[in-house]
């Protein structure tokens, strides 16, 4: 039997509940919502608390007999229509594919096949511009190889969808012209964040020798979700000049063949740069290049396993980035970094959390800037490197930075030094462990103001805490085992006065 009682506003009257006679209720039947675009409302509703909803807006109207207009009732609106208040852009919501109302077109029935010989970037380019046209949709690649002899753009509301590793796309491109994308967005060359928005790539393997490979570029909300990457020729993913772009579920098997080698990069598009372009099958064009950063942008659950030795797994390239997270994910086979930030570079609030850096010669450098930095957190990080021809240099390097917070961070191996800082004005370090440095364990340089609660420095070769040149060192709880000196200061230490 259908629920029969009557509704209170927006609330429900429930048993049990004291009913209150001096009321005047109306009924309302919950399942009676209108539904069509936002034009199509009417001016006033027929009853209190009817419900209007706008199919092209995705939002919930109500209205509202009292003050005899339509109010916020839900939904999240689009990015050309949030609604105020709401958190629209607070996480990336791409909503096509999972409503009824939501087209979907196969390449197959277009006649775009995926047999590894044919190229089909002219074609998917078009009917990627068909779906954008059309309000967005679901672009479906069944399983094949996919040859893009020019770089598809993806426009707005626009997703384009996989079947998983069986999907492969590969970008064919002339002598000379290695290394522009494989596939990026609409409005790749205007200013700001004015590229496309509300798109994403998901369940796709890219095997692209001769192409970058995907690049948000001046995009704002995209997903790129379950991407697999083989070779390539820069990077797998190369986020340019965009916000709000979240990578979620990412496997790489090697990095790039070319001289910048990271399988992933955080990067934005500057005067000085003539690199990140799209082909369009005769010519290159390059990115907008007003150094707009990157923004609100996160890399999660990944693994980045490479056989072939690129330099960094991880890069933050060029000035100005911000607001950047990896987390839970696992890093191994870099010849230089696991995670890497250009040195030199202004960067800002900056996350690495639950993340394993196993057999790289470096475990993760922010360093090579002397002020301008804001924060930078790392939490639950671990750095092995059992090689010792091929731990090298630092397990952890941070230079310039406003604030440093590490807790649960531990690093084993033959690195030269374990945790080493410059020019930090409030560094935090709790719960960290170094194994096996060569020389020093804990290297605040220079200007450093540092706090060190319950650490350990094991098998350290010279000196487990070392303060150098204008830096400053409040520790406790601190375990010292094997180590050749437990501290060494050049500078002033400031004693622990309380535990």
């Amino acid at each position: 039997m259908a629920d029969e009682t009557p509704r209170l506003g927006l609330g429900t009257f429930e048993q049990g509940d004291e009913w209150d006679h001096t009321d005047t209720v109306e009924a309302v039947d919950e399942h009676a919502i209108v539904r069509g675009p936002i034009a199509d409302r009417p001016d006033m509703g027929e009853y209190n608390d009817e419900l209007y909803h706008a199919t092209d807006q995705h939002v919930t109207w109500r209205w509202d007999s009292e003050t005899e207009d339509w109010v916020y009732f839900g939904g999240k609106g689009t990015a050309e229509e949030p609604v105020p208040g709401t958190s629209y852009f607070a996480e990336i919501q791409i909503e096509h594919g999972r409503t009824k109302e939501t087209p979907v077109w196969n390449v197959e029935a277009h006649g775009i096949g995926g047999d590894g010989e044919t190229d089909v970037g002219e074609e998917v380019h078009e009917l990627l511009g068909t779906a954008a046209d059309a309000g967005g949709g679901i672009v479906f690649f069944p399983p094949g190889r996919y040859l893009f002899e020019r770089t598809p753009l993806i426009g707005d509301e626009t997703i384009v969808c996989g079947a998983g590793p069986s999907t492969v796309f590969e970008g064919v491109r002339p002598d000379g012209e290695e290394g522009r994308a494989l596939i990026s967005n609409r409005g790749y060359n205007e200013p700001d964040y004015d590229g496309a928005s509300n798109w994403g790539i998901r369940d796709i393997r890219i095997d692209s020798p001769e192409s970058n490979g995907i690049m948000p570029a001046h995009a704002k909300n995209v997903e790129l979700s379950n991407i697999y990457g083989d070779r390539i020729y820069y990077h797998h993913i190369d986020i340019v000049s965009s916000k709000n772009v979240v990578v979620d579920g990412y496997w790489a098997t090697r990095g790039g063949e070319g001289h910048s080698d990271a399988p992933f990069q955080f990067d934005n598009q500057t005067e000085d740069s003539d690199s990140n372009a799209i082909w369009d099958g005769e010519t290159a064009f390059l990115s907008e290049n007003d150094g707009t950063p990157t923004r609100n942008s996160r890399l999660q659950r990944f693994e980045i396993d490479v056989e072939n030795g690129p330099d960094y797994g991880v890069e933050i390239h060029r000035d100005g980035n911000e607001s950047l997270t990896i987390r839970n994910g696992t890093i191994s086979g870099c010849q230089d970094a696991a995670i890497r930030a250009d040195g030199g570079i202004q960067i800002g609030d900056v996350l690495v959390s639950h993340v394993s850096c196993y057999e790289n010669a470096r475990g993760i450098s922010f360093g090579q800037q002397e002020d301008g930095r804001d924060e930078l957190k790392l939490d639950a990080i671990t750095i092995r490197t059992s090689d010792d021809e091929l731990a090298d240099g630092t397990g952890i390097y941070a230079s310039g930075f406003e604030r440093v917070q590490l807790t649960s961070v531990s690093i084993e191996g033959a690195f030269t030094n374990t945790f080493y800082f410059d020019d930090i004005d409030d560094l935090q370090l709790q719960s960290c462990a170094s194994t096996g440095a060569v020389h020093q364990a804990y290297r605040f340089r220079k200007n450093v103001c540092a706090t060190v609660t319950g650490a350990s420095a094991i098998d350290c070769g010279t000196v487990a805490i070392y303060a150098g040149e204008g830096s400053s060192v409040a520790y406790g709880g601190v375990r010292f085992e094997n180590v050749g000196t437990e501290v060494e200061a050049d500078g002033e230490i400031r004693e622990w006065e309380y535990s």
